[in-house]
C-alpha cells in the first residue's frame, strides 16, 4: 500500500467546480494540511504565497 491513514493524511472533498453539487468552499482542507504538517513535524505551507 502506498497510502495509509497513518502516515498520510486523507482528505475528501467535491471538486472545486462551481458545478459540483456540494461545495469545496468551507472545506478547510488548507487550514487541515497545516495542521496536520505541524502535528508530524513539518513547516506548515504559506498558502498565501503559492
Amino acid at each position: 500500500v502506498l497510502i495509509d491513514n497513518t502516515k498520510h493524511l486523507i482528505l475528501k472533498a467535491a471538486h472545486p467546480s462551481p458545478l459540483a453539487r456540494t461545495g469545496f468552499l468551507g472545506c478547510k482542507h488548507f487550514s487541515k494540511a497545516n495542521e496536520f504538517l505541524k502535528k508530524v513535524g513539518k513547516i506548515p505551507v504559506d498558502w498565501k504565497i503559492v
